[in-house]
């Protein structure tokens, strides 16, 4: 499963990242879905998902430069 959000800017504050989320079995490495971590056992290897392995990815947000380039 892959759990991706946007990046958002908030007027006057920070902007917030884009992120990517991806759960894995932790005994086959196979991408998981909601019914498999509803079930907590892995379709392809039988595995517990109590405890699935998350990669996670935090996309840099460019900040613009102040001021006058030539």
């Amino acid at each position: 499963m892959i759990i991706e959000t946007q990046a958002i800017e908030v007027s006057g504050k920070d902007p917030i990242s884009a992120t990517r989320i991806q759960i894995l079995c932790p005994n086959c490495s196979n991408d998981v879905d909601d019914a498999e971590l509803a079930a907590s056992k892995c379709n392809e290897c039988g595995a517990d998902l109590s405890q699935p392995v998350q990669h996670a990815e935090v996309h840099a947000t460019s900040i613009p430069l102040f001021g006058i380039t030539f």
